[in-house]
């Protein structure tokens, strides 16, 4: 338990930390466009995630605990929500992985070795896990959907909860991203060139 909750906290300092960093370019990122915008949205789609998976845990929990939903309907809960978040975590990884060894190539110093290590190998390893997994939740979700069709009024009720609570803590993940990009929105200043209006130049 105790475990679990320092990788919850984790979780939350880690997406506090890229949505703040994410909004922090906000403003420039919209100047500049192209490869920079691209990265400041997979920084915002790391952020939601990392809320989304946060609040699952916590929503699920008192789900379960007041009888809201039954506790056989957990997985289903889980493998839901799993599988609405992994493609656009595995997407924006790659995104950021690649930019980390550009920053390498640019300056080899040995910070952006380690952080270009560091998200290869959390890139590999989510991405295993992701072959691993999504098979068998898929199926873990297309069973416990199947309440929606089977006339058991008990089923449909949970399997409408399910999804009902699913699109609540992925709007939530989603929201507090949006909350604290625009609470940072443009707090470093924008560069002289983006104000002269000069889309070509080098971001660092």
């Amino acid at each position: 338990m105790a475990m679990l909750i320092g990788v919850m906290i984790l979780n939350l300092v880690i997406s506090f930390l890229n949505a703040r960093n994410v909004g922090r370019i906000w403003a420039e990122s919209k100047a500049v466009g192209g490869w920079v915008r691209l990265l400041a949205w997979c920084g915002a789609i790391q952020s939601a995630v990392g809320f989304t998976f946060v609040y699952a845990i916590v929503v699920s929990y008192i789900a379960v605990s007041t009888g809201y939903l039954p506790a056989s309907m957990l997985g289903v809960l889980s493998s839901l929500i799993y599988l609405m978040i992994i493609v656009p975590a595995i997407g924006s990884g790659i995104i950021i992985t690649i930019q980390s060894w550009i920053n390498f190539a640019r300056e080899k110093s040995l910070m952006n070795l380690g952080v270009a290590g560091w998200n290869t190998f959390a890139q590999a390893y989510n991405t295993y896990n992701a072959i691993q997994s999504f098979g068998p939740a898929l199926d873990t979700v297309q069973e416990g959907l199947g309440g929606l069709f089977d006339g058991d009024s008990d089923s449909d009720n949970s399997t409408m909860r399910v999804i009902l609570l699913a699109a609540i803590i992925l709007l939530a993940g989603v929201m507090t991203t949006t909350v604290i990009v625009r609470r940072y929105e443009a707090s470093l200043p924008v560069s002289e060139a983006v104000r002269s209006g000069n889309r070509d130049l080098e971001y660092r």
